[in-house]
């Protein structure tokens, strides 16, 4: 029995996994070759450039503490508005993306199209496209991490909506109880941990993603960053790093705090 135990835990290694292992560094191969990349000369560069590059950013120079936490603080305001907006419009189209609740097929393809289309364009470019449009600050990187967000967020509502227990909808139909009623009474509730977690994750990468969205134009500690590297302030780029890093650390650990406190 032990020897038959053993054989079954042992890897089975069939001619389709070799096969599999085989086109997978061939495609690599390709890769490689075709962006003309030299693993071991990258390597090499990369950390000879990166010590550089790190030996001249210390010591941080934190002189500028006020302003830099300034914007900071702006970029978790651009994070939070974003994340807001992002919450109000994925509710509707999240609900009519969903093929159980959906009125028609004509609205649940409209709604469907809307989540792809703004899934499918980055923040970089919407926030590029509405630095043109408006100006420069904060308002298009709300927007655009509003937009983009949206989409994530409609396509996680309709998921989780589509996989909810039918049972407690079939006992308010039974009663005579409408759509609304069906979705607030039976529906909502099942799905309401799912829609926190999902909401603090999207707070949780906005915040990361405003911090870069500054590089653009958009306003926050990613402008500053953005500044301190055309200017070569190394110095000050490490110190806007390190504000960054504690708090993106903070945010992680109350997220993760809320999170066990729902669960």
């Amino acid at each position: 029995r032990q020897t038959l135990l053993e054989s079954y835990l042992r890897p089975q290694w069939g001619w389709k996994t070799f096969v599999f292992i085989g086109l997978f560094i061939l495609i690599i191969s390709l890769i490689t070759i075709d962006l003309k990349v030299k693993p071991m000369e990258l390597l090499s560069n990369t950390f000879t450039y990166l010590t550089d590059v790190l030996a001249r950013m210390m010591p941080p120079d934190f002189s500028g503490i006020f302003g830099m936490m300034s914007s900071m603080i702006e970029t978790i305001e651009i994070a939070v508005l974003g994340t807001l907006i992002a919450v109000t419009l994925s509710i509707p189209v999240g609900l009519f993306s969903a093929r159980n609740i959906a009125p028609n097929f004509l609205v649940f393809l409209i709604c469907r199209v809307i989540t792809v289309f703004f899934r499918a364009i980055p923040e970089f470019i919407m926030a590029m496209v509405l630095v043109i449009a408006i100006g420069f600050g904060a308002m298009p990187g709300v927007l655009a991490l509003g937009f983009h967000t949206m989409g994530f967020l409609a396509k996680f509502y309709a998921e989780d909506i589509e996989h909810v227990n039918l049972g407690p909808i079939e006992a308010l139909n039974s009663i005579g109880a409408n759509r609304a009623q069906c979705v607030s009474f039976a529906i909502i509730p099942q799905i309401m941990p799912s829609f926190i977690g999902n909401n603090l994750y999207i707070l949780d990468r906005n915040i990361r993603m405003a911090t870069m969205l500054g590089i653009v134009g958009a306003g926050g500690i990613g402008y500053e960053l953005q500044s301190a590297f055309r200017m070569f302030n190394y110095p000050r780029v490490s110190a806007i790093v390190i504000i960054i890093f504690i708090t993106i650390f903070i945010i992680d650990l109350l997220s993760s705090a809320i999170r066990k406190r729902i669960q």
